[in-house]
């Protein structure tokens, strides 16, 4: 097991615990993801991460940046200066053709946010079963 945690965040990866290996969470909240769905997170969080590096050099200090990723069920947004972002997704698995109720709405603050993202980015995702 692993566990990642800081102010207003936290990412738990237990492969033992199927069929929900990892909990990710904020300040208030709490969520235990498939390894396909944290997956999904993953590497859409490191889609936008990439896109933000790529134009912040060229933004003037004043602008703010929006940048959203629609994939397979899952929305992402991280939004507002290069140095202090906050990220937000969507997790909408009937969009993905899943039979069940279950969604999930969430994000974390700027102060929050690239320390999770830091964290995703290091940790390794059990491969969907």
């Amino acid at each position: 097991m692993e566990l990642f945690e800081g102010e207003g965040w936290r990412l738990r990866v237990d492969p033992a615990r199927q069929p929900f290996p990892v909990l990710i969470g904020g300040r208030d909240w709490g969520a235990e993801l498939t390894a396909a769905e944290a997956l999904l997170l993953q590497g859409g969080v490191a889609t936008l991460v990439q896109q933000l590096d790529a134009i912040a050099a060229t933004l003037m200090p004043e602008e703010t940046i929006e940048l959203e990723l629609d994939r397979c069920g899952l929305w992402l947004q991280l939004a507002g200066e290069p140095g202090a972002w906050r990220l937000r997704f969507v997790l909408c698995p009937e969009r993905r053709g899943q039979v069940g109720p279950r969604g999930l709405e969430a994000g974390w603050c700027s102060a929050a946010s690239p320390a999770l993202v830091a964290a995703l980015q290091a940790v390794v995702i059990p491969q969907a079963t």
